[in-house]
């Protein structure tokens, strides 16, 4: 049917419903037919009789739902989906955002939701054009959408149609309707008193709310909890914590993973309990924050006790950096070139060690001014963010690889691993030593050792100046071990004399960086799944190859021509390698399943070969489905289960509407999500509807109750894994 004609007979049966009784009473006139839905019924309503020329009306979308069900405000919290409302006004009129009254928060562990129970009056002001004409008749409709929950959840909608006369006059108020229309004000949020300003920032992981008065006076308020108006920004289900300050209150709400960036004004209400010396009572405020940097404080200045325990925590922090995996082989082959050269270059040895110190500080200020100017633009950022990205951390297991691969003898940087960052032999000195310290930061940007978290959290909170000083102390504790060795040789005296002995130590040293190695595997794996894993783990291999071809075939003992051809090649190969993984580093990561998406022909074949479905009618705004996939359907013991038992898990999603999936339901006898049904091996047994709300031993009696599968066969669904995964 067209658009046109569809409007054409919902006005025409607004028309009838009016006149029913001989003509437009006030009642009528002012409050539609209602719409219902299994659980919920919504009616259009109108505060005013009538329509007039320029006047806004104040209308009202009225949802009534049975006891035990609810539906959801504009955030509707861990899952669930607001109420919508598609006006078809007449030419010129305007609709004003839907007006929301304050929710009731809705717990079910280990989620949390808003939304209404009972009765919720959603309003909406509405304004006609001031060149309309007087006299006729005129037809507002709706189209309301929702979604209704208990233990289930079912999309509802509606056609609301409502009918006013447009008069001269500006319209009565229906005394009918008087008491819950203010009744809907009343249950609007308020705003806060004008004195209260409010401002909002994010600093590790929590997002912060603070109000102040500027009249400097106390605010009193127990128990606050802020409601975002936008999902995504918070944890909803975690605790929240306040703190009073002298003329304020300041909120610590922990952020959701992968939260949403910080808007510049954060919306949102304020619930809470205000104590004054009448009393103690409930208030809603709306608020509206201004996006600010995160406060300094004063405590934390050079000069204070906090500022400088923190530069000793930064200090303390490097100097046990150097026993990191990762650092304690570079720190390690730095002292060896040292006691190398300290025999012949004992008086330089001091411009050495400053070399290398300069190094390693130049790089982590490099790194800090990196980081801070990244949070200044609105990234979430903190030491260790550059391992979020997957190039980078390709890159560093490459790096690590040939470290280890050169310590193990397969190849050679140079005379000495020491002089790393010289661009040939004969370029060695102090040049070599700060490329030593920048190579030391390198491979040290993915450890953390203790006292550095506390100090780089801190850094990252104060001014710039401040935050390049405690990154400094924490480079110069990392230096601070070469520095001493070469500002005091005697102490080289200490270790043996060069030998053999040097050579094993240094093929040991590739052991603890091989390990660093698999780390960053599991870190890429984490970021690309299984599939890039394998990726990187074939570009090491030819990494490995290049290298092993550099070091046999470009050593002095070939001649030159072996050794030219022999060094474009391994260059040649290890860096079309890298090329390579940089490329399937950036590509977009694709999702591992666990389950596959619902179609009636796939079920068919399945149930035909005798493979066991597990069929999951499940939508995002689905709260039991939510906590049923927490809580039993991603538990690993479940996952096991099915994949021993060769059991597909098969999705039928049904956030957006999908005719197909509703029929099956129907086929079911059921008409909401969620809804599982266990089908048997024998395609003739009668498939079994599980219960709406699932445990891990409901599903583990299930499935052990199934006939033992049947022997696999070519074209049979592989078993699933048995990894916990979150879907999206």
């Amino acid at each position: 049917m067209l658009e046109w004609e569809r409007g054409a007979w919902l006005f025409a049966l607004a028309l009838v419903a009016a006149s029913w009784t001989g003509g437009p009473s006030p009642v009528q006139a002012a409050e539609s037919l209602p719409a219902r839905s299994r659980h919920v019924e919504a009616t259009l309503l109108s505060e005013t009789d009538s329509l007039s020329p320029g006047v806004p009306v104040l209308l009202a979308v009225r949802l009534r739902m049975d006891p035990g069900w609810h539906t959801y405000w504009r955030n509707p919290g861990d899952a669930g989906s607001p109420t919508r409302i598609d006006w078809n006004l007449p030419s010129g009129f305007e609709a004003g955002p839907i007006q929301w009254p304050v929710p009731q928060i809705i717990s079910v562990p280990p989620l949390t939701s808003y939304g209404y129970e009972g009765e919720a009056w959603l309003l909406i002001t509405v304004t006609p054009p001031a060149s309309l004409p007087v006299g006729q008749t005129l037809a507002l409709s709706a189209k309301v959408s929702w979604v209704e929950c208990a233990q289930s959840c079912l999309p509802g909608s509606g056609e609301l149609v409502l009918v006013l006369p447009v008069l001269a006059a500006p319209g009565k108020i229906d005394s009918s309707l008087r008491a819950g229309f203010q009744r809907a004000r009343d249950a609007l949020p308020q705003r806060p008193p004008h004195t209260v300003q409010a401002s909002t920032w994010v600093d590790r992981g929590k997002l912060y709310l603070e109000l102040k008065s500027t009249e400097k006076k106390a605010v009193m308020l127990e128990s606050p909890r802020f409601l975002p108006a936008e999902e995504g920004l918070i944890a909803d289900s975690a605790q929240q914590s306040f703190r009073l300050k002298q003329f304020g209150i300041q909120i610590e709400i922990p952020e959701r993973p992968r939260a949403k960036p910080l808007p510049r004004t954060l919306e949102g209400l304020l619930l809470a309990q205000s104590t004054e010396w009448k009393g103690t009572r409930k208030i809603a405020w709306e608020i509206r924050a201004a996006r600010v940097p995160p406060p300094v404080s004063l405590r934390a200045l050079p000069g204070s006790r906090s500022f400088w325990l923190m530069m000793g925590f930064a200090f303390l922090g490097g100097l046990i950096l150097n026993l990191m995996p990762c650092v304690f082989p570079v720190l390690s082959l730095k002292v060896l070139h040292l006691v190398e050269q300290g025999r012949e270059e004992g008086k330089t040895a001091f411009a050495h060690g400053l070399a290398f110190a300069a190094g390693v500080v130049s790089s982590f200020l490099v790194l800090a001014a990196i980081l801070v100017v990244l949070r200044a633009q609105g990234a979430q950022l903190g030491w260790g963010f550059q391992l979020q990205s997957a190039p980078f951390v390709a890159f560093l297991a490459v790096l690590f690889f040939l470290v280890s691969l050169s310590l193990f003898g397969v190849f050679e940087f140079g005379a000495s691993f020491g002089r790393v960052g010289q661009a040939a032999e004969r370029m060695h000195g102090l040049w070599g030593s700060f490329g030593s310290g920048v190579l030391a930061t390198v491979v040290a940007s993915p450890c953390t050792a203790p006292f550095m978290g506390v100090a780089l959290g801190f850094a990252l909170t104060q001014p710039f100046w401040v935050s390049l000083l405690v990154f400094g102390a924490l480079g110069l504790g990392v230096a601070t071990p070469v520095l001493l060795f070469c500002t005091f040789p005697f102490l080289l005296r200490l270790l043996p004399r060069p030998g053999r002995w040097m050579e094993d130590f240094k093929q040991l040293l590739g052991f603890p960086m091989m390990g660093a190695v698999v780390w960053l595997l599991w870190v890429y794996g984490k970021l690309r799944g299984i599939d890039g894993i394998g990726s990187l783990l074939l570009g090491l291999v030819g990494v490995g190859f290049g290298a092993w071809l550099y070091g046999r075939y470009a050593n002095p003992s070939r001649i030159l021509p072996v050794r030219l051809l022999a060094g474009l090649a391994g260059v040649l190969v290890v860096g079309l390698t890298i090329g390579y993984l940089l490329r399937d580093a950036t590509a977009g990561r694709k999702a591992e399943e666990p389950w596959v998406p619902y179609s009636a022909a796939r079920l068919s074949e399945l149930r035909a070969e005798g493979v066991p479905v597990f069929l999951d009618f499940t939508a995002a705004w689905c709260l039991t489905c939510k906590v049923n996939e927490r809580v039993a359907l991603d538990n690993a013991e479940v996952r096991k289960r099915f994949a021993e038992r060769g059991v597909v898990w098969m999705v039928a999603d049904w956030t957006n509407r999908d005719p197909a999936i509703t029929q099956a339901l129907t086929e079911l006898g059921r008409s909401g999500v969620p809804t599982y049904v266990l089908y048997p091996p024998d395609p003739q047994s009668q498939p079994k509807l599980l219960p709406e709300l699932l445990t891990p031993r409901i599903l583990l009696e299930e499935i052990d109750r199934l006939p033992s599968p049947p022997i696999a066969r070519p074209g049979a669904a592989p078993a699933l894994s048995a990894t916990p995964q979150v879907r999206p």
